[in-house]
Formats: C-alpha cells, sequence, structure tokens
C-alpha cells in the first residue's frame, strides 16, 4: 500500500543490505566480547518473480525479490581464460579473491585437499570453473568429496566430507521428535524444549540398493585409455574391500553379506557402474593431467556420493544463527509404538522411547532461515551416510 514499485522505482538494478542484530550468550572465557552481535549480508537483486494486487484491495499490492551473493552475481557479468598449475582448493580460493573481490578473511577451507593438476581454463564463467574444480577435489587419506557452500555469517567454505564428519566437528545439539510433552509455561525448561524440539519433518529414505549399486557405491569397474603411451588399465571397485575404513557418520555399514541375487552379492556386480576415462600421460610431466586424478579418487567419490543420500530429513526448528549447512546435529526420533505396549512384549525394554535406526549424528546441507509475522524458524535439510544399527 505504499507504490513501492513506483515510488522507490524498481528499475532492476537493486542491492539489499541486510541486518541481522542477536544477543549473544555470556562467554566466561571471553567476558570482553559485546552482549549484541551484528551479522552483514549484502544481496544483489537478480529477480523479481511476483508482482500483484490483492483480490479484494486493488490499492495493496505484492512484489517479491529474489538476491544473490556479490560473488554470484559478478560471476555472471564475466569469463576466465588462463592457465591453472596449483592445487584445487588453492585455485579455487584464488578465484574467489582475485576474479570475485572476496576479502581472504571470508574464505575457509579443511587443509586435506591434496589433489592437483595442470592445464587451461579455457572461457569459463569463475562460478562454473569453481564447481568444475570442487567435483576433482578429495581429501589425502580418505579420498572424500569437498562441498563448496556459503554460510549465514557470508563466508564461502570448501570442505571435504571426511572433515564434516569427523569428531572435530563437534555436535552442535541435539534435537526430538516430540509431540506431546509440554513443560510448564514460561520456564527455562520450557525455552530449551522448545530450542530442541522438531516442529515437523518429513523423510525420504534412499535406502534401494539397486539404485546405490548403479551409482556406484558397492562395486564398479573403471576403464582408463592412456593416450601418451597407448595402455588400457582397469580397475574393480569393491565396497566391502575398499571401503570399509572410510569414515562415515554413524560407523556403521548399510550392506548385509547375506543379501543375494542368485549367488552373488551386490559386491559382485562390477558392471553395475562402469566409467570410461581417458589420460594422457605425456601431456605434463608428473602426471599432472586432470584426469589421472580420477584413476585413485573417482571411484571412491563416486561411492560417498551414492550414499550420502541414504537418510534425507527435512525439518524445521525454532530459530538459531548456528544452523547453518556443515554443522553437524543429533535428531532424537521416538518408536512408533505406544510405550507401554512396547513394555509388554519386549524382555528388557530400553528406558528411552528412542527409535535406534532413524535417531543419530546427521549432517546440515541446507539451512532456511525464515523471518514471518514476528516469528523466526530455520528449515534444515539434513543427510547421512550410514547406519546407527548393526545390519
Amino acid at each position: 500500500s505504499t507504490n513501492l514499485i513506483e515510488e522507490f522505482p524498481i528499475i532492476g538494478q537493486e542491492k539489499v543490505e541486510v541486518i541481522i542484530s542477536f544477543k549473544r550468550k555470556k562467554n566466561p572465557k571471553k567476558p570482553e566480547k559485546p552482549d549484541i552481535k551484528k551479522i552483514k549480508l549484502n544481496f544483489y537483486i537478480t529477480e523479481y518473480p511476483t508482482y500483484g494486487s490483492a483480490p479484494s484491495n486493488f490499492y495493496v499490492q505484492v512484489i517479491s525479490l529474489f538476491g544473490i551473493s556479490e560473488q554470484s552475481y559478478i560471476s555472471n557479468q564475466k569469463k576466465i581464460s588462463r592457465k591453472y598449475i596449483n592445487n584445487t582448493a588453492t585455485e579455487i580460493e584464488k578465484i574467489l579473491t582475485e576474479e570475485l573481490g572476496l576479502p581472504s578473511n571470508k574464505f575457509r577451507s579443511s587443509e586435506d585437499a591434496i589433489s592437483s593438476s595442470r592445464g587451461i581454463i579455457s572461457n569459463q564463467r569463475p562460478m562454473d570453473v569453481i564447481e568444475w574444480f570442487r567435483k576433482q577435489t578429495y581429501s589425502e587419506n580418505t579420498f572424500s568429496p569437498f562441498f563448496f557452500f556459503q554460510t549465514l555469517n557470508g563466508k564461502f567454505k570448501l570442505f571435504s566430507l571426511a572433515s564434516l564428519i569427523s569428531d572435530d566437528n563437534k555436535v552442535l545439539d541435539r534435537y526430538k521428535d516430540l509431540r506431546d510433552v509440554f513443560k510448564d509455561p514460561n520456564t527455562v525448561e520450557d525455552f530449551r524444549q522448545r530450542e530442541e524440539r522438531i516442529i515437523s519433518v518429513s523423510s525420504d529414505l534412499k535406502l534401494n540398493k539397486s539404485i546405490q549399486s548403479r551409482r556406484g557405491a558397492f562395486a564398479s569397474k573403471n576403464n582408463y585409455l592412456d593416450y601418451g603411451n597407448k595402455t588400457y588399465t582397469k580397475f574393480e571397485y569393491n565396497y566391502k574391500k575398499d571401503f570399509s575404513d572410510k569414515p562415515s557418520l554413524e560407523g556403521k555399514k548399510i550392506l548385509s553379506d547375506e543379501f543375494l541375487i542368485g549367488d552373488d552379492k551386490l559386491t559382485d556386480f562390477t558392471q553395475a557402474h562402469c566409467e570410461y576415462i581417458s589420460v594422457n600421460s605425456k601431456a605434463f610431466d608428473g602426471n599432472s593431467n586432470y584426469n589421472d586424478m580420477s584413476k585413485i579418487s573417482r571411484h571412491f567419490i563416486n561411492a560417498y556420493n551414492a550414499l550420502f543420500n541414504t537418510f534425507t530429513h527435512d525439518i524445521r526448528l525454532n530459530g538459531n544463527f548456528k544452523l547453518n549447512a556443515g554443522r553437524k546435529i543429533e535428531l532424537e526420533f521416538q518408536k512408533a509404538i505406544d510405550p507401554s505396549v512396547y513394555r509388554d512384549f519386549v524382555k528388557n525394554p530400553k528406558s528411552n522411547h528412542k527409535n535406534e535406526f532413524l535417531s543419530g549424528k546427521y549432517l546440515i546441507t541446507s539451512a532456511v532461515h525464515e523471518f514471518e509475522n514476528d516469528e523466526y524458524h530455520v528449515n534444515l535439510r539434513v543427510k547421512r551416510d550410514s547406519f546407527s544399527i548393526d545390519v
């Protein structure tokens, strides 16, 4: 009702600065820290998807604005062409700081990226090049893939899956799927319960072993043709033999050896997923062609990616600025059975009523912070790559 689109006016060249202030918890070890913390985020508006008037009152008009980060906006306006010779993580940082104007203190990465190669970036948008490098990047020892993302404080992060699920990334908090338990209103206990209560949850359990197998989770045949020395080699990946020591959120494997198709296990079907990759050992000294990295990492990266979607939950919580992509949280789901009935037929019922199969550690892969009608909520997508029970 303010005639915004004309009086402002909105012309397609808008920038929006969002400032969020919140009171931080007191840290006895750092009493000098201010009570109020501010987060400043700058967005470049790229889409204006909604404009219309209310059906009952044409004086009221609605317009929606979608904004993206400054670095993403700059990336849409330019292309880069140059050589690269460094570690892929170093090249990603270089593109962000030199091509996209990101301050160096706004980039963080885990230290376990060992993938490096040489080549030419040929007339590509910076963010597209970053994504291409990310796909080639893997971690030392575990060969796990890397994630590239931005969090609510504006920092861009490049972290390996191994570092995100390790014990060094502490569990932020535990959240419970409680429906009918309420504390006395306006008490500390009531506040804490609302803070950790899962308001709503919907799940996507990708337990289909056939689909995971086709994506290279359990067995694969990897074929490499070297144009330089005219040789052909292959490697057959096996989940039980090659993946048994790789890290996971819960540490439990998701495959039973007792499930047979005819006389074969799922790890016997190497042709369920096949890779055909060309390499050129003569292109550079020291086998630094980018496809050479695939010979030791591609089958592992395929397995990690195929298994990472085993459990997916979309949950809604009361707002917390610390809930961002890359954080690790613990979820607790209740058994889908009346507690009194459960006690009747189980000889040694556990003291809690927790669903051991669904409960456990999860990694946040997406966080949408939502402010509406004086309420603050956060919608999370969380994933897990392993079981919390033995099969």
